[in-house]
């Protein structure tokens, strides 16, 4: 998409010459009722060629088109001028006979959409629909009108790293919508992710490995979607399936456990200790605690687990670690790494840095991460002298708080792998806050010849020469 030239402060394009006269006649002539008005133009282009080329991603008609100028975001955003305060109240009442007009033979649209070239490089383009709740269009606007100051005026922001990482079909053309009160950038791989896991999800169990998905880079409903399958032999018998994730299972085992231990933690235990202030039950009732131990046990080693599994999925492959003392420098592999480090120092050391994350050790969740991880440890490495202690821990309140805290640690990283390390979000379980998969890309032709090869059609004599 080329970017108009602009000469005044806005300019609007449509396809009507009756909408450009009822622009110049309810607003650009109320505008010119005060001494330096905001500036608007108004274009009818032909729409003969609709803008279409992102429309098997997402569906972004308007009824015209609103174009920023960086003067009019200088002179009259940052400060806010009395001009812009006086056409948002102008432009109010203009864009009332628009409002009645977003369904056109069943279709809804925009009654507007705004565009924003930043620094040379994107075509920012707002989205006003759909609109969300107990929000107005004047509202929208103003806040786009904002948040182009805010990436105009700071050179590096989280938004317009956002915006840049976000994936651009070779016209630059970035999308935002309003979501929350604020504009957030529409990554569109990952709006297609989305739907294809929606699809994909219906029939499979949310304990399976996220698929592989390529898209077609020209047409993004040509697509392919494999699943991570194993052919698991043993006793000389074959079984074919999805390759489980890891993280999901464990996670689950503690999860279930967990729940067990709480439901008889409450009906045996508690009574006990209200009963008997907890002292002397008898040998019969004594086994219902070794059954309780069982238990527990198990939710602290796989919850323990499931997060030293992820762990090691947040380290990419290839990835290494470097350290020095003494003068000797040690360079760690991923392989490495898994084995010879601590699941503490891979969160404090190594992982900190790949998803761009703050100080873990500083977060709420690290105290309950040691006192698991502390605990796990004394579970595996069993230590006589310490026996007693532990298993008093075990019947303690807060061991629960502790077993769940895993689940929170998963969260507060899939939230960074989404921002800044979303590849890894194939690895990342299902059930966690964070479904998507971000598809990779093929171009045109090397889609159609895996898909020849896919469904075994011969190649003819010009496909084998490319």
């Amino acid at each position: 998409m080329k970017y108009p030239i602009i000469e005044s402060d806005l300019l609007i394009h449509t396809d009507r010459k009756e909408f450009k006269l009822y622009t110049d006649k309810v607003l650009i002539e109320n505008l010119n009722t005060i001494e330096t008005p905001i500036k608007i133009s108004v274009n009818v282009v032909s729409s003969d060629k609709p803008d279409i080329e992102d429309r098997d991603w997402i569906y972004n008609s308007s009824l015209f088109d609103i174009y920023a100028s960086t003067p009019f975001i200088e002179n009259h955003v940052v400060p806010v001028s009395e001009s812009f305060t006086d056409f948002f109240h102008k432009f109010d009442s203009f864009l009332e006979i628009f409002e009645n007009m977003t369904q056109i033979e069943g279709v809804e649209l925009a009654p507007f959409s705004l565009y924003f070239e930043l620094e040379n490089s994107y075509i920012l383009k707002f989205i006003f629909h759909p609109i969300p709740k107990e929000t107005d269009y004047v509202t929208m606007l103003k806040s786009a009108f904002e948040t182009i100051a805010h990436l105009h005026l700071e050179k590096e922001s989280e938004l317009k790293a956002t915006i840049k990482n976000s994936y651009s079909r070779r016209n630059n053309k970035k999308y935002l919508t309003f979501l929350g009160g604020s504009w957030k950038v529409i990554n569109p791989l990952l709006e297609v992710g989305k739907e294809i896991t929606q699809t994909y999800r219906k029939d499979r169990d949310w304990r399976v490995k996220k698929p592989h998905i390529m898209l077609n880079q020209d047409n993004f409903t040509r697509r392919f979607i494999f699943d991570s399958n194993w052919v698991l032999v043993f006793d000389q018998f074959e079984t074919m399936l999805i390759q489980p994730n890891d993280v999901a299972l464990y996670s689950n085992i503690a999860e279930s456990c967990l729940n067990q231990a709480m439901e008889f933690y409450e009906k045996v235990i508690l009574p006990r200790h209200k009963q008997w202030h907890g002292s002397f039950p008898t040998l019969e009732k004594q086994k219902e605690y070794y059954d309780y131990f069982e238990i527990i046990i198990q939710a602290v080693i796989f919850a323990y687990t499931a997060l030293e599994a992820f762990a090691n999925i947040c380290i990419p492959a290839g990835w290494e670690y470097q350290t020095e003392a003494n003068g000797v420098k040690t360079i760690y592999s991923k392989e490495a790494i898994e084995r010879k480090f601590q699941l503490r120092e891979k969160f404090k050391k190594i992982i900190r840095p790949i998803l761009n994350t703050p100080d873990p050790s500083l977060e709420n969740w690290w105290v309950s991460f040691t006192e698991l991880e502390n605990l796990r440890n004394e579970i595996i490495h069993t230590k006589q002298s310490t026996s007693e202690e532990r298993y008093a821990k075990l019947l303690s309140k807060s061991v629960f708080d502790i077993i769940k805290n895993h689940k929170s640690i998963i969260q507060f990283y899939g939230e960074h792998i989404s921002r800044y390390k979303n590849e890894l979000l194939e690895e990342y379980p299902y059930e966690f806050g964070y479904d998507d998969v971000i598809p990779g890309l093929m171009t045109d032709k090397n889609y159609w010849k895996s898909y020849k090869s896919i469904h075994n059609i011969n190649l003819d004599k010009s496909d084998e020469e490319e």
